[in-house]
């Protein structure tokens, strides 16, 4: 491997001592590994996400620890030349579980084919080689940012005189709902949704689970949280319907008391979480599917009920008319429930009004409840991911498990108090252009996503069929039951049962079809715009399309509406993404590529190599440390063109260094790293043009991304002037032959290499 080698001679002496030596890494690395992920952890994980799938009857369980690939059907070779797919066959022991007879059944099944990469780094679908291209998107966490609104003096001026800055905090996630809490032009905090209409953040906060003490013992400012609500809305809601019986009873309605709160506020002013549930599922619609009135209440349908019973009541005599009696219901006080009721139905239909009232309130309450929970806290519907949690832990100081990836209550509560400190001042907005709040989706993650999306689609078919199975089963034994029990009969019944079993076994041979994660992988090979063709003009082309950065695709930036910032180089961009090579036209700045020394660590964050200084001495012989953006933050690093001693001392004048985002110069005792070298703060590509450092910045990018398309030519010849990086970019594209052993070299050609060894002789 090509690496760069760093010598200096003591003042005294003349030999000259090799110091550390700084391997550049393989070029392809970042396709290999993420793949290789997929396969150690990815699959795993999304099996387990779906585990397991029961039903009242039946349970269904996979064991994705145990998966076996079988061996591709055809070689790369064979796979371009007769128009296949490179793939191998996905086998998971499955196991399937009778709950009422405990009878399990354990098979390997066949779940799908996984197309699997090639030792280049792309895949050949239908004998065409593709890649994925990775992808640049913002890191789950949460972010907070300002917006401006134009405050205008009267209507028909068309600049403004002044504008407000209004604050908001977006909750990213790497599956799930989006969620926001901002702040309005009239200060209201609402917790807007992706989708639906917004609400007061009081109403999310009690809905979470929240108590009021906790609200207001956690927020620095709760009177902000009350500024939604009026005055009049709050009197309206401590009187209870009960108690304002008296001045609706010649109406026989207690709705013009709702009437009149919803009227004097869109949103009313709520204590507790059972009143938050009920507001959000109205506010959502979530009882169109139930019926108007709820009438199958044992104590609704005792109501109103005439005793025709001769015998007297206990403590209550005979006095030779007709008597009507109410049974008492435990919910209702005892004054409500001693009342005589004459023959007039008003005062019973009053009480039957309210107990289905109560009865659907209920109901409401628990379709709240339970929307609340699937959007933010089923692991199975939502998901932060390690490093979301370590984001939301880090930026409101929380100690939350890591392992504890959904939103909780109190990342909510303790966003809104940091959101109000923001609008104070204390805190400062967030730079979403920092690469430390931007990670990576590489080829392995973005086809793990895709295996999820197939297998909640696998999961509803499983369910449907388990359902179905259940339904006949139901039938069954119905239409068994209603027949004698003769002999003849009981024979039926037992050949039925015996098919029952037999049924049972047919249903997991056909549980499971391989064509829905087949589809869904297809579908992302075929029309993913992440998933292209592969570059194959010349080895460059494809090591820079394998190393490809994008912002846009599913879940990124679209090229018409990418502001600025985002094209824009920042500083955190240093030995991380290259300054230069990106395309000219409508993608400059949004399609990137990786730095040569750069790599890309299992969170999808990216690393760039530093050395050690100390007292103003590189400690090259302390080894090399990778840094991310986090950790290059709290550091002064300086670049790696300044002029070292031979022992290995910076200069003695100040020094330029780069402290978080800030550029500065420093004595040389304050600098604390220093990078390895030159080129690691461009790609590949550009770092093939020799005397870059003499280019104009504009020719620059044009030559990186012409040499791409350089095509071969008729008598290939040595450069006259060349970089060092030559040699690597060909043989890490995988189009020269490597020989696997060491030695002496006897002949070389394109095609077959002959090395001397010791112990095998010719190779």
């Amino acid at each position: 491997m090509l690496y760069a080698t760093f010598f200096f001679s003591f003042l005294k002496k003349k030999t000259m001592i090799t110091q550390s030596k700084y391997y550049i890494s393989d070029f392809i690395d970042i396709q290999r590994k993420s793949f290789q992920d997929l396969l150690e952890k990815g699959l795993i994980q999304e099996f387990l996400k779906r585990n397991p799938i029961s039903d009242t009857h039946l349970e269904v369980f996979f064991y994705p620890e145990f998966y076996q690939l079988s061996p591709p059907d055809c070689t790369t070779r064979e796979a371009i030349l007769k128009g296949k797919s490179y793939s191998s066959k996905l086998y998971i022991p499955v196991q399937l579980t009778d709950k009422k007879s405990k009878k399990i059944l354990l098979k390997w099944v066949l779940i799908g084919e996984l197309p699997i990469m090639t030792k280049r780094g792309n895949f050949i679908l239908n004998g065409a080689p593709r890649v994925i291209v990775n992808q640049l998107i913002r890191s789950p966490g949460i972010y907070y940012q300002e917006k401006k609104l134009p405050v205008y003096a009267n209507e028909k001026d068309e600049k403004p005189f002044a504008t407000l800055k209004r604050y908001y905090a977006d909750f990213i996630c790497l599956r799930g709902t989006w969620l926001r809490i901002e702040i309005d032009k009239d200060k209201n905090i609402w917790a807007q949704f992706k989708k639906g209409p917004k609400m007061p953040l009081l109403w999310l906060l009690y809905a979470m689970g929240l108590s009021e003490g906790m609200i207001l013992k956690c927020t620095s400012y709760p009177a902000r949280l009350l500024i939604n609500f009026e005055n009049e809305n709050r009197k309206l809601n401590k009187i209870s319907p009960l108690r304002n019986r008296k001045t609706e009873k010649n109406k026989n309605d207690l709705s013009t008391i709702e009437k009149k709160k919803t009227t004097s506020s869109n949103f009313r002013f709520l204590k507790s979480p059972r009143e938050a549930w009920k507001e959000i599922a109205e506010l959502f619609h979530l009882q169109r599917d139930l019926p108007l009135k709820e009438t199958n209440n044992k104590n609704v349908a005792n109501y109103g009920k005439t005793n025709t019973n001769t015998e007297s009541p206990p403590l209550v005599s005979n006095r030779g008319k007709e008597e009507t009696y109410i049974s008492k219901d435990e919910r209702l006080k005892e004054s409500q429930s001693s009342k005589k009721v004459g023959k007039s139905g008003d005062s019973l239909n009053l009480l039957s009004t309210e107990i289905a009232a109560n009865t659907r309130r209920k109901t409401l309450e628990e379709l709240g409840r339970k929307w609340i929970y699937n959007k933010f806290m089923n692991p199975r519907n939502y998901d932060l991911g390690k490093q979301g949690r370590h984001s939301f832990n880090r930026k409101l100081g929380l100690t939350i498990s890591p392992f504890q990836t959904t939103l909780t209550p109190q990342d909510v509560l303790y966003a809104t108090d940091y959101l109000l400190k923001v609008e104070k001042g204390f805190k400062d907005i967030d730079d979403i252009d920092n690469l430390m709040n931007r990670r990576i989706r590489t080829s392995g993650e973005l086809i793990q996503m895709q295996i999820g999306i197939g297998l909640v689609r696998l999961e509803k078919t499983i369910r449907e069929k388990l359902k179905n199975q259940i339904d006949v089963e139901t039938f069954i034994t119905t239409s068994n039951k209603k027949k004698t029990a003769s002999k003849s009969q009981i024979t039926k019944f037992e050949n039925k049962e015996a098919k029952q079993d037999i049924d049972l076994e047919r249903l997991f041979n056909n549980l499971i079809n391989s064509k829905v994660l087949n589809g869904a992988l297809r579908e992302f090979f075929g029309t993913n715009p992440l998933s292209q063709f592969m570059d194959q003009i010349n080895p460059l082309a494809e090591i820079t399309h394998k190393r490809r950065l994008s912002s846009m695709g599913p879940g990124g930036v679209g090229r018409e509406n990418a502001p600025m910032a985002i094209r824009s180089i920042h500083p955190t961009h240093y030995g991380r993404i290259c300054p230069i090579e990106t395309p000219e036209g409508k993608n400059t700045g949004l399609v990137n590529s990786l730095t040569t020394c750069a790599r890309v660590t299992t969170n999808g964050f990216i690393e760039t190599p530093f050395y050690k200084v100390f007292k103003g001495q590189v400690q090259k012989n302390a080894g090399i440390f990778y840094l991310t953006t986090e950790q290059e933050e709290k550091i002064k690093s300086a670049p790696a063109d300044l002029s070292i001693s031979s022992v290995g001392f910076l200069p003695k004048s100040t020094i330029p260094v780069r402290f978080a985002t800030e550029f500065t110069k420093i004595q040389r005792n304050e600098v604390q790293f220093i990078g390895i070298s030159p080129i690691q703060m461009i790609s590949v590509a550009t770092s093939l043009i020799p005397f870059l450092e003499h280019d104009d910045a504009n020719r620059a990018l044009m030559g990186s991304n012409m040499q791409r398309q350089a095509v071969p030519i008729i008598r290939p010849q040595r450069p006259i002037v060349g970089t060092g990086l030559e040699s690597r970019a060909a043989s890490d594209s995988g189009h020269v032959i490597q020989c696997r052993t060491s030695g002496f070299v006897g002949y070389v050609s394109a095609d077959k290499i002959l090395i001397y060894t010791s112990s095998a002789g010719v190779n």
